[in-house]
């Protein structure tokens, strides 16, 4: 009986310790371009693979014109693989020192590297001329994106069995947040979805977005962020986000408040909402001129 809780005991280390694992190694790959920089700048300049060299490298890249959010993504990234690959550890000087170099995009020659120049919003109306003009599939895809406000690696991930038409709503899971959350959908976009369904006989356990080869013959498979956006790109001559960025101006702009828009974008810090969405745009500023 003993030994037999034993190699229970035993399994159950293994299985957590895959599942951690596992985790690691999804982030490894989403920072492994960021870590191939690096170690072809300790290379270059002969040096070794420390948190020391990670200080020398950010200063170089600062210098050379990082942007601070791309900073911000290498930093964590690098440290990722000293930390789990390399089995370093940062001290708490290191750490400081990281951040004391981070304080340099405060000083007025590096203000510029401070901007950050996303996808604008775009009229609301216009976009919806743009989508009326498309065809089943695309109408649909691109007028669910527009309401929903949906990043596109939520967008392919999206099941029709998670979409309910009866009660004009869906159920999102939003990577970013690792949760679920559900979203309204309005009437047309409903419709336009029915239509899609119908025209390519969807069913439950199909991808809302999935793959439509060149005979126009759809599969069930699920497709990158990098083609979705590019589909998007092709039918709309935008980024997907600029959808997002779209209804979410646009929610604001007819009065909803930052909690209701939180709710269909799926934000849960407001400030974010406010910090990077609802900035006053130019056409708004050219009224009152």
């Amino acid at each position: 009986m003993g030994e037999l809780i034993q190699v229970q005991s035993l399994v159950k280390k293994k299985e957590t310790n895959e599942a951690i694992q596992e985790q690691i190694d999804k982030k490894s790959k989403m920072y492994e371009g960021d870590f191939n920089r690096f170690m072809q700048y300790a290379e270059q300049n002969n040096e070794p693979i420390t948190f020391g060299t990670l200080e020398l490298y950010l200063h170089h890249t600062i210098e050379t014109g990082l942007k601070l959010s791309t900073f911000n993504k290498r930093s964590a990234g690098i440290k990722h693989f000293l930390v789990n690959t390399y089995k370093l550890i940062e001290t708490e000087d290191q750490s400081k020192r990281i951040a004391l170099l981070r304080q340099k995009y405060n000083n007025v020659e590096y203000a510029k590297q401070k901007l950050i120049k996303g996808q604008s919003a775009q009229s609301k109306d216009e976009v919806m001329t743009l989508i009326e003009k498309l065809d089943t599939r695309a109408k649909a895809i691109a007028l669910f994106n527009l309401i929903t406000a949906c990043r596109p690696s939520e967008m392919i991930n999206i099941k029709i069995e998670d979409i309910n038409l009866d009660n004009c709503s869906v159920n999102v899971y939003m990577l970013k947040q690792s949760d679920w959350q559900s979203k309204r959908l309005t009437l047309e976009c409903v419709n336009a979805v029915r239509a899609y369904i119908k025209e390519y006989g969807l069913t439950k356990g199909d991808y809302l977005v999935g793959k439509v080869d060149k005979h126009n013959k759809y599969h069930n498979t699920k497709i990158s962020d990098t083609a979705y956006r590019k589909s998007i790109h092709k039918w709309l001559g935008f980024a997907p986000y600029t959808l997002r960025k779209t209804q979410i101006s646009a929610m604001h702009e007819a009065g909803a408040d930052l909690a209701t828009i939180a709710k269909q974008s799926g934000h849960k810090n407001l400030e974010t909402i406010n910090k990077h969405y609802l900035s006053v745009n130019d056409k708004t500023v050219d009224k009152y001129l």
